[in-house]
């Protein structure tokens, strides 16, 4: 009985964490992801270390060296056919949204979100760098002078910066001007090339939707966007 208790209380423990886990900016989660890998690396060479086991580890590696080369060979003889698709996920990989103010780069894989200003008194300066006053004071600025570089600013905020209004969050209700969207700005909200099949186009649409949807830390403004993009480039088919 008292196992089954403890292995409950280690569920409930595991179940938590995860919780909170997800509730942590994209940021953060690959901060703590690269802590746990390199401290698992480093009990691991203490344990094998500390039991005598070591120099198995080192005969194991010294049996692959000569293994080396014919592995070379093998992967080269195969590169001619996996390079399409390495161009093609490094293409799929970012995707980025312009506006007068600010473009906002986003990764296909994490779903965190960079930016840089483009003009106004913060010119130059990476949004990942700018304290949260110089992003409010941003935001103002944008707010007088650009709908689409605010609503922007404010998604950046929303995702990175979770809870950044305080006791005034839900409250924020800046709607951008509705714009045309073009072809390159549609591929580039998407990150896909211009050879890019309707196929390509979808999977693409999808991926960004899993990652910044409203209900996923996501905004309504970067969810209209990703849809309209879509919408923009299925018509050239």
């Amino acid at each position: 009985m008292p196992r089954l208790i403890l292995i409950l209380l280690l569920l409930a423990g595991v179940v938590f964490l995860v919780n909170r886990f997800r509730r942590l900016t994209p940021e953060m989660q690959k901060k703590i992801l690269k802590t746990l890998v390199i401290s698992g690396l480093v009990i691991l060479l203490g344990v094998l270390v500390l039991t005598g086991r070591l120099n198995w580890l080192i005969a194991a590696v010294g049996a692959l060296l000569p293994l080396l080369p014919r592995a070379a060979r093998l992967l080269l003889g195969f590169w001619p056919s996996i390079l399409p698709y390495f161009r093609r996920y490094q293409q799929n990989r970012q995707a980025s949204m312009n506006a007068r103010f600010v473009k906002l780069q986003i990764d296909m894989l994490s779903g965190e979100l960079q930016g840089e200003v483009l003009q106004g008194d913060f010119k130059g300066q990476k949004l990942q760098q700018m304290t949260m006053q110089q992003l409010i004071d941003l935001l103002d600025e944008c707010k007088q002078q650009d709908a689409d570089s605010a609503a922007l600013i404010e998604s950046y905020l929303d995702r990175m910066h979770p809870g950044w209004l305080g006791d005034k969050a839900g409250s924020h209700q800046y709607t951008a001007a509705d714009s045309d969207m073009n072809e390159q700005q549609a591929r580039d909200i998407l990150g896909v090339a211009k050879d890019a099949s309707k196929d390509d186009v979808i999977k693409a649409h999808k991926r960004l939707m899993q990652k910044l949807h409203p209900d996923r830390g996501g905004s309504d403004y970067l969810a209209k966007q990703i849809n309209l993009a879509k919408d923009t480039l299925l018509k050239l088919f």
